[in-house]
């Protein structure tokens, strides 16, 4: 199932338009599927060969691209206003991911969704907009965007349904900070998610090879 990718063409704003690229395994033979997320300046295609350790024989992998390589242009910790429509775009481009993988016939529950960096970001946003049950949800370096107020204030209007959540991060990465962590394992453990935190010592901003052990082991679970 490996193409350059068609447009997403139910997603508005800034990411209208954009490819969703596609590996692993081909439509009919697929189990289940893993959507992931690039990182800020990185690509769909970057983000699909970083994930290859998981990848598993029945898998589908969609990708979306953002426009011009960033989901959003302003920084994680501003506040959300400052980061529309852009956000609210990405948050699409996931959605559009969770339609392809439904399209064929690997629903919610099956599907696993990944993002690194500004990816996990997004991930981390769509399941806050969109409480349901899913394979798993991995955020890989990132945190849920917003304020530090907006994030205290944060809930989510339903529930996870004990979807597996993998919060990974180096405890030397600049880009992720421990009160913010707190807070994003706050508001999915107050949706009902199953929140694993893993501190990596002497860990920058990278993916180690724990984190790719339990996305894959996630997928097993669901294989």
């Amino acid at each position: 199932m490996t193409g350059s990718g068609r447009p997403m063409d139910a997603v508005s704003g800034p990411h209208a338009g954009q490819p969703l690229l596609t590996a692993g395994a081909p439509a009919l033979a697929a189990d289940a599927a893993l959507i992931c997320c690039h990182g800020r300046g990185a690509t769909a295609q970057g983000i699909i060969n970083l994930m290859e350790p998981i990848y598993r024989h029945g898998l589908a992998v969609l990708a979306p691209q953002a426009e011009r390589s960033r989901w959003y242009p302003r920084p994680s910790t501003a506040p959300r206003a400052d980061n529309e429509p852009w956000l609210s775009s990405s948050v699409d481009c996931v959605a559009a991911a969770l339609e392809a993988a439904r399209a064929i016939d690997v629903p919610p529950e099956r599907t696993v969704i990944a993002g690194f960096s500004q990816g996990a970001c997004v991930a981390a946003e769509f399941a806050r907009h969109n409480p349901a049950r899913y394979g798993g949800l991995a955020v890989l370096s990132g945190l849920l965007p917003g304020s530090t107020d907006e994030l205290r204030s944060t809930t989510i209007d339903g529930s996870l349904e004990e979807t597996p959540v993998l919060v990974g991060y180096g405890e030397d990465d600049p880009h992720v900070e421990r009160e913010r962590v707190a807070e994003t394992v706050r508001v999915f453990e107050g949706a009902d998610a199953a929140v694993d935190e893993r501190r990596y010592p002497d860990t920058g901003h990278e993916v180690t090879d724990d984190e790719f052990d339990a996305i894959g082991a996630m997928l097993e679970a669901i294989l």
